[in-house]
């Protein structure tokens, strides 16, 4: 399913379980902000998407309102921790002395963050439980961070290999391409060239980014299945009942 107005769109049907099985398409989406969706692009996703949990923080979500359809439910679960907070001027935010002075693992620090006490996440394995017939879509506003996390916790959770759910991740640094070429003409001649690095770097799906969220859960709980029971309350019997209900047979 191709949108026109939607970034980094895209179907997690297809994975495989660690039983064999493969993840039904028109489950679960992922993608950037919805706030630029065309007609057309809305006719699709009301057949599709009963569901839509945005992880933008509430100042975002204000700014660029999604676009949103008749009887879809839509939920504002800011997922970044405080530390991280966006301002909702993408503008604001790669301006050139922010760029030029990233903190050092500035992105691995956050990755290695927000899988931990994260209500939004907690909010996504709910709906996980509650949804019937049309599939959930969760975003914020790029599709790579927020919606990284949440997307690789959510295949973890259903019982997806490590490897496949890396391999989803690393789909947006082409996904994202187009979006960051258009930026990086605008800021041509603007930034420097040291902010351009910081760009490429803020911009990136990078395997260092994820890599530092897996070393971090399986560091404090000794493997991510682990994790994902002490602080997601995802158990055998739980993750039976969604492979039941969204896994192939």
């Amino acid at each position: 399913m191709k949108l026109t107005g939607a970034i980094n769109f895209r179907d997690l049907g297809g994975h495989l379980s660690v039983q064999g099985h493969q993840l039904k398409s028109g489950q679960f989406f992922r993608s950037g902000a919805l706030n630029k969706l065309t007609s057309e692009d809305v006719v699709l996703l009301q057949t599709k998407i009963g569901h839509v949990i945005d992880f933008r923080d509430p100042s975002e979500a204000a700014h660029d309102k999604d676009v949103l359809w008749d009887g879809v439910v839509y939920e504002n679960c800011p997922a970044n921790p405080v530390a991280y907070r966006m301002s909702a001027n993408l503008g604001s935010f790669f301006t050139k002395e922010h760029l030029e002075n990233i903190p050092p693992q500035y992105m691995e620090k956050l990755y290695r963050t927000l899988p931990f006490d994260n209500s939004a996440y907690h909010r996504m394995f709910a709906v996980m439980d509650e949804m019937q017939g049309k599939g959930m879509l969760q975003h914020c506003a790029v599709g790579k961070d927020r919606t990284g996390v949440g997307t690789a916790l959510l295949l973890l959770g259903l019982g997806v290999e490590e490897h496949q759910v890396m391999q989803d991740y690393l789909t947006t640094q082409t996904g994202l391409e187009p979006f960051r070429n258009n930026l990086m003409t605008q800021f041509q001649g603007i930034l420097s060239g040291k902010a351009m690095e910081g760009f490429q770097y803020m911009m990136g799906a990078h395997e260092t980014f994820l890599n530092a969220a897996f070393e971090e859960m399986k560091s404090k709980a000794g493997s991510v299945q682990k994790f994902l029971l002490s602080e997601y309350g995802v158990t055998d019997q739980r993750r039976a009942k969604w492979q039941q209900k969204f896994f192939e047979s």
